[in-house]
C-alpha cells in the first residue's frame, strides 16, 4: 500500500498549487505496447505540438505491457512541464472481461495504479490542487459506487469523467446534477467530438451545440469542463463497423471552442480509431498493439498517417489560451501559413462486398482544407485541384481558412496556396488515389491527410493503395 506516502505528496501539492483555473490542451493517448524510445519520442512530439500532457487511456489494467508503458512516460515526463493523468476506460476494461475474465472490478482494478502514480511529479494536478483522474463511460455503476471508489483513494482527485452514457446528460438535467453532483469535479463530453450518430450528437461537424447545456450546468455548480476535439470518427473492426463525419470537422469545432461562453477549461483531442492509434490523430499508428487484423486495412502509418493534423493544432492551442478567435490564429513566426487537405479514397457511389458502416450516407466525395495565414497577408487564394481538374478557388485572409470542394474525382489530389501574383507558394505533397472500386475490400472512410509544404510540388501524382 502507498496511500500514506501519496497523501504526503498530495499535502506538497495542494499547498504549491496555482488555484486560478489555467486552460490545458490534452492528447487522448491509448496506452499500448511501445518501447521506452518511442515513448520519450511521443512526449517530445507533443511537447513541438503546444500539448500540455496526454490522457493516458487503461482499458484492462491488468495487462502485463500496461505498467511498462506508463513507467516508460512518467519517467521521461518527470522534470518537465508536460503533464500525465490516468483516463479510466471502462468499456474496455467491461470488453477484457466478458473476453478474458481479467479486469472485472471495474475502477478497483486501477488502484495499484493510482497508488503508485498519483503522488508522482508528472501526474497532472487539476484545479484543486490535486491529481486529475478521467474515465471513458460511467461503467454502469451508480453514484454511491463511484463515491465508496473514491474513497478508497480518500477522495483526493480531481475527477472529471466522461458521464454523458448517462440519462439527463447533455441537456443538464436537474435530475442528473442531484444525482451526480457531489461525485464530479468536472465534466468530459466525448459522444459531443462529431457530428450524428445519435441524439446526443451535433447537427453538422463542427458544432458544439450539445456542449452548451453540459458546459453551462458545470459553471452553474461550480465544476469544470473538458470538451473533446477530433478530426472524424471510423472503425470496422473489434465488432464495430461505423463512421462519424469529418469533413470539416476539426476546424469547425476549433472556430466555436474559440468563440464559447462561457470558456471550457481542458480540451482533449481524442482518438479518430481508437482500437490502434497512439493518442489522437498527432502521433504515429502503433499496429504492434492492435489484435484484430482487420484494423490494419484502415488504420496504418504507411498509408494513413495523420500526423498533418499537427500544424494545425499548434495555432489553435495557442489562440485558445490566448482568448483568441480563428481570425487571429497564427503560423509559427517568420512563416507564410501553414495548412492542408484532407479527402476520402472511395467514392459514395462505390459497392463494395463489406457491410456499409453506419454512417455511410453522411460521407461526401470532398476535397476538404484549411489554412492558417499569417496577419498582414492580403490577396491570397487556395485553389483546390482534383485529377487536374480545379474545383476551387477561393481568397483566404490572415488567421484560420477552410473548405470544401465537392466533386472529388479518381486520381491524384491537391492544394496550392496561391499569392496575389498567382504564383504557387505552398502545395501539397503526395497522397493515396483516390480510385474506384474498393482496392481494401471494405467501405474505407479513413481520410488521407496531406499537408502543406513550401514552394510548388508540380505533379506529384498520388500512390495505391
Amino acid at each position: 500500500m502507498h496511500i500514506y506516502n501519496m497523501q504526503a505528496t498530495l499535502g506538497l501539492a495542494l499547498l504549491l498549487a496555482d488555484t486560478v483555473r489555467t486552460k490545458a490542451v490534452f492528447a487522448h493517448y491509448m496506452v499500448g505496447i511501445i518501447d521506452e524510445d518511442h515513448a520519450q519520442q511521443d512526449i517530445e512530439d507533443a511537447i513541438a505540438m503546444g500539448l500540455d500532457g496526454f490522457a493516458l487511456n487503461i482499458g484492462d489494467s491488468t495487462q502485463s505491457f500496461v505498467n511498462a508503458t506508463i513507467g516508460y512516460l512518467f519517467n521521461y515526463a518527470a522534470g518537465k512541464s508536460f503533464k500525465l493523468f490516468i483516463s479510466m476506460d471502462l468499456f474496455a476494461a467491461a470488453a477484457a472481461c466478458t473476453a478474458s475474465k481479467t479486469s472485472c472490478n471495474g475502477p478497483y482494478d486501477y488502484y495499484d495504479i493510482f497508488s503508485y502514480y498519483l503522488g508522482n511529479t508528472a501526474y497532472y494536478v487539476g484545479p484543486n490542487g490535486d491529481p486529475m483522474i478521467s474515465t471513458y463511460t460511467a461503467g454502469g455503476l451508480t453514484n454511491t459506487n463511484w463515491t465508496d471508489w473514491k474513497n478508497t483513494l480518500a477522495s483526493a482527485m480531481y475527477f472529471i469523467p466522461d458521464f454523458d452514457d448517462a440519462d439527463g446528460y447533455y441537456q443538464a438535467a436537474s435530475g442528473w446534477w442531484s444525482y451526480w453532483g457531489d461525485v464530479v469535479d468536472g465534466l468530459f463530453s466525448w459522444e459531443a467530438a462529431w457530428p450524428p450518430s445519435s441524439s446526443l450528437s451535433g447537427t453538422y461537424p463542427g458544432d458544439v451545440s450539445p456542449d452548451l447545456p453540459v458546459i453551462n450546468g458545470t459553471v452553474a455548480h461550480d465544476k469544470g469542463y473538458m470538451i473533446a476535439l477530433s478530426s472524424l470518427q471510423y472503425k470496422d473492426s473489434y465488432g464495430g463497423n461505423y463512421y462519424r463525419a469529418g469533413d470539416l470537422n476539426l476546424p469547425t469545432r476549433m472556430q466555436n471552442i474559440l468563440t464559447m461562453s462561457p470558456q471550457p477549461d481542458f480540451v482533449e483531442i481524442i482518438t479518430w480509431a481508437s482500437p490502434s492509434s497512439s493518442s489522437a490523430f498527432h502521433l504515429p499508428i502503433l499496429m504492434q498493439q492492435n489484435t484484430d487484423p482487420a484494423a490494419e486495412i484502415y488504420a496504418n502509418q504507411s498509408s494513413w498517417p495523420h500526423n498533418a493534423w499537427e500544424p494545425l493544432i499548434t495555432p489553435f492551442i495557442n489562440t485558445w489560451k490566448a482568448g483568441g478567435t480563428a481570425s487571429s490564429m497564427a503560423p509559427p513566426s517568420g512563416t507564410t501559413a501553414v495548412g492542408l487537405m484532407w479527402y476520402k479514397t472511395i467514392s459514395q457511389n462505390e459497392t463494395c462486398p463489406s457491410t456499409q458502416p453506419t454512417g455511410w450516407d453522411e460521407g461526401t466525395d470532398s476535397l476538404n482544407w484549411a489554412v492558417v495565414l499569417a496577419a498582414g497577408s492580403s490577396g491570397m487564394r487556395i485553389s483546390a485541384i482534383s485529377n487536374g481538374v480545379v474545383l476551387e478557388t477561393v481568397g483566404v485572409n490572415p488567421g484560420l481558412n477552410m473548405g470544401s470542394a465537392h466533386g472529388l474525382q479518381y486520381g491524384a489530389q491537391m492544394l496550392h496556396l496561391l499569392d496575389s501574383g498567382g504564383n504557387v507558394v505552398m502545395s501539397t505533397g503526395q497522397g493515396a488515389c483516390v480510385c474506384s472500386g474498393c482496392p481494401d475490400g471494405i467501405y474505407n472512410m479513413n481520410l488521407q491527410v496531406v499537408g502543406l509544404v513550401e514552394g510548388n510540388q508540380g505533379n506529384v501524382g498520388c500512390f495505391d493503395i
